[in-house]
């Protein structure tokens, strides 16, 4: 037999902006590795020379400082592809917690997505659909930058444990070394997403209820139907309602997705970047 009616209603709506998300997710994810690989490695070029030139360090003294160059220039060239991303990132996210959030008479009616993006933009104007990505820039641009510094300075410190098959007399595809690898991966996606998620969960709360426009709208804007929710009328809101507390909720759940997804990107990055040096040459 077949799901039932009931079934099928109460599965259905957790489904809603699924198409938007992935019909604008890859091509965000795309722009941003896309950035982010020439934007690391101009960086990096550009602060060996000027350590070269300015500082006069040999090689062997400039290999000492190899860690921390890979922190900075892995961090800012994060920082700038998380704010590129947002271009088709803040979009997606406007239609489609806009099409989460509908009564199902409204949804079954004006939810899709062209629906949706010509009720905005008739409201709101263009601008509309880019509700929050101030907010979001100062959210999405430290969270990148954190990322990919601990994510580097990881991947840089653990970079002898990972390449020991030559002394071990291992292949490049051995499964030890494979497996090696995958531990360090790991431990840098791990501590990456731990450090970036904490420090940054109170923009990333604010900018959601900011975007949704719900509890944590401010009181003034119920009194005046004209006014608009700003950042600081949300934050208030959400600071006399629940506390400092109230702006930490969900960084345990942010911390496992942006930990698994992070190191899921992050190893679809190491992989590109090492299929593109070995066909270079």
């Amino acid at each position: 037999s077949g799901a039932s009616p009931t079934a099928t209603v109460t599965i259905r709506p957790l489904y809603r902006g699924l198409g938007v998300v992935l019909s604008l997710a890859v091509p965000a994810r795309a722009l941003y590795i896309g950035i982010l690989e020439n934007s690391r490695e101009g960086i990096s070029d550009q602060v060996l020379i000027a350590m070269a030139t300015h500082a006069a360090l040999g090689p062997e003294e400039a290999h000492t400082y190899l860690p921390l160059v890979a922190t900075f220039s892995s961090g800012l060239a994060g920082g700038i592809a998380a704010v590129a991303a947002q271009c088709l990132v803040v979009p997606m996210d406007v239609i489609s917690q806009r099409q989460m959030t509908m009564e199902p008479a409204a949804y079954a009616r004006d939810g899709s997505a062209a629906s949706i993006v010509r009720s905005i933009v008739r409201r709101e104007g263009t601008a509309g659909l880019f509700r929050g990505f101030g907010l979001s820039i100062f959210s999405s641009m430290p969270t990148g930058t954190m990322w990919w510094a601990v994510y580097s300075g990881c991947q840089t410190r653990m970079s002898p444990f990972s390449r020991m098959r030559s002394e071990m007399g291992e292949t490049e595809g051995s499964f030890a070394y494979l497996a090696r690898k995958g531990v360090v991966q790991l431990a840098a996606g791990i501590s990456a997403a731990g450090v970036a998620t904490t420090l940054t969960q109170p923009l990333d709360t604010t900018k959601t209820r900011l975007q949704l426009q719900i509890e944590g709208s401010s009181q003034e804007q119920q009194h005046n139907s004209n006014s608009k929710p700003t950042y600081a009328s949300v934050a208030r809101e959400l600071k006399m309602k629940s506390g400092y507390a109230g702006f930490f909720k969900g960084t345990g759940a942010r911390i496992v997705h942006m930990g698994l997804w992070g190191t899921i990107l992050s190893s679809a990055y190491e992989v590109l970047r090492h299929a593109s040096r070995k066909d270079g040459g």
